[in-house]
């Protein structure tokens, strides 16, 4: 191969990866917008574009493997793959915690009830008094998320 068809080759596969993150992004429901700063830590530290391998003790996940990552306290959010859209807000390790917890929970209860996944996103939207659109775990806090936990808990008895 000569230098000027590796530069082809090259210039395809951007051109390929840019279509794919063009898509990516049009697919993205109800984007967020991308954090500029950390939200405990406040305007003097930045979020960045950090890898997996920074938040999970040296492991990539997924095809996509980037966080905003607080340079500071070490919050993160995941992106939607191929994107540089947040998957929710920046968390630290208490609402991480929650959220994974509490998320458990609605999976079981979905899992006893029989309901898909858009059904019973449907339901805990209207338990708890919240557009369908905002009734996402990567969004909410630790108050909602314990909410939620609850009502879930009672539904799956």
């Amino acid at each position: 191969m000569n230098r000027s068809e590796s530069i082809a080759e090259i210039a395809t596969a951007l051109a390929k990866a840019q279509a794919e993150i063009s898509n990516a992004s049009k697919n993205a429901k109800n984007p967020l917008p991308a954090p500029e700063h950390c939200r405990y830590c406040g305007p003097r530290w930045s979020a960045f574009i950090g890898h997996h391998e920074e938040v999970y003790n040296g492991r990539s996940y997924g095809d996509w493997p980037y966080v905003y990552l607080c340079e500071n306290c070490g919050a993160y959010v995941g992106l939607h793959p191929f994107t540089d859209i947040p998957l929710g807000t920046m968390a630290d390790e208490g609402l991480r915690r929650a959220r994974k917890n509490n998320k458990q929970r609605f999976n079981l209860m979905m899992k006893a009830s029989g309901m898909k996944r858009g059904e019973a996103y449907e339901w805990l939207s209207g338990a708890m008094g919240i557009p369908v659109v905002e009734c996402h775990w990567a969004w909410f806090e630790i108050e909602q998320c314990e909410k939620a936990g609850k009502l879930c808990s009672e539904r799956g008895k």
